[in-house]
């Protein structure tokens, strides 16, 4: 792979945490350890660097006894194909984001107790939640569509900032080598027909279902508001298009946890 000086630079900097660069099996563990990408037969050993592990590293993100550290990708790597430099933000989650988010659900509660006779004792209650309903935005939605933009524009400006703080190199202007590159994110999520560890009536139960109910329908038709009836995978949809007309991301997209080897073989190596 030739490099030029810009990008020999940054997979410099990159190299310099050695201690982040992890399988990427390991880098989508979850909390508990365990992790959602297929081992078998020596799957997913790939390695990438960990950008969550790193920017959690980093003291530029600490004031006093505050952290305000940005939400990242969890995994950054880079390739060289012809005269175009790729660099790769992976997300791994850990859920199905074809099912409805947690909004629709909440619509469905508060309908529920609107059709109960409790002699208006809830209706207080009820009055609150509706508007609750009309003020709330899922979290991990939020989240899912922050972490391409803040890795971009906050969290790898700043490292580097930190980086070249530290080290004797010579400086890259990170902010344009990365709106040089091209920049593809990818979130891997969860296969309807992935089943962990073989426990297929917990894999079964898991599974997402096409249906959203008439209550989600009305409301989101009524407010304009297609985060109730949609699936995460439909409305991150929306965020990866601005991001790709806003020039921020070469290109957004989605890949089942069972098939990231091949996204591997096909495309990181």
């Amino acid at each position: 792979m030739t490099l030029s000086s810009d990008e020999a630079k940054f997979v410099e900097f990159l190299e310099s945490f050695p201690q982040f660069y992890w399988p990427s099996h390991k880098i989508a563990e979850n909390s508990k350890g365990v992790s959602i990408l297929p081992m078998d037969g020596g799957k997913n050993e790939f390695k990438m660097y960990a950008l969550d592990e790193i920017t959690h590293s980093c003291s530029i993100f600490r004031e006093g006894g505050v952290w305000f550290t940005p939400k990242t990708t969890d995994a950054i790597w880079y390739k060289k194909e012809g005269e175009n430099f790729l660099i790769f933000l992976i997300e791994f989650k850990g859920d199905f984001l074809c099912r409805t988010s947690s909004k629709c659900r909440l619509v469905e509660v508060v309908e529920s107790l609107k059709n109960k006779n409790y002699n208006d004792e809830l209706t207080g209650e009820i009055t609150s939640l509706d508007k609750i309903v009309d003020k709330y935005s899922d979290r991990m939605l939020n989240g899912l569509a922050a972490k391409p933009l803040e890795t971009v524009t906050i969290a790898l400006p700043l490292i580097y900032e930190e980086y070249f703080n530290k080290n004797d190199v010579e400086y890259l202007d990170i902010r344009k080598f990365l709106s040089d590159s091209r920049i593809i994110y990818r979130v891997v999520s969860i296969s309807e027909d992935y089943e962990p560890n073989r426990q297929r009536s917990r894999g079964r139960s898991y599974r997402c279902s096409n249906m959203v109910s008439s209550a989600c329908k009305q409301l989101a038709r009524q407010r304009h508001d297609h985060e109730i009836d949609s699936s995460y995978e439909s409305s991150l949809q929306t965020y990866h298009r601005r991001y790709e007309r806003a020039g921020i991301v070469y290109s957004a997209g989605f890949v089942d946890n069972i098939a990231f080897n091949n996204f591997i073989e096909n495309y990181l190596k």
